[in-house]
């Protein structure tokens, strides 16, 4: 068997895993960032977010089995792993983030460092 047909053999065995990317929305103000992310289905047990240096990673997985005695004959989603990645700024605290999930839709809440954040300057009379 020639190189070339070894390689496209070897192709066709690997499963790939499909993921969906999520819908989100991103807000910036004075004091953080918030990110509403889509992921309908997702449950709170099927949910993992995880920050790796500066590498945000959300990452969700539906349950899509019917009923034995159905079979679906059309499906908007046919895969079942949400997946999305966010680059952090330096200005951001990790260490910080506050998640909220509630009926599929996730609200990342990540604050400034204090550092970072706007301050305002009293001042004083002579």
């Amino acid at each position: 068997m020639s190189t070339e047909k070894k390689e496209l053999a070897a192709q066709e065995n690997k499963t790939e895993v499909a993921t969906l990317v999520p819908a989100t929305d991103i807000y910036e103000s004075k004091e953080g960032v918030t990110l509403y992310v889509d992921l309908p289905g997702v449950s709170k047990n099927a949910l993992d977010i995880d920050v790796d240096q500066d590498i945000l990673t959300i990452k969700g997985k539906i349950d899509l089995t019917t009923a034995k005695n159905m079979q679906p004959t059309y499906m908007d989603i046919r895969e079942n792993i949400f997946e999305r990645r966010f680059t952090l700024g330096e200005e951001l605290d990790s260490a910080g983030i506050e998640a909220k999930l509630d009926q599929g839709a996730l609200k990342l809440s990540i604050p400034r460092l204090a550092k970072h954040q706007p301050k305002k300057i009293n001042i004083k009379v002579a």
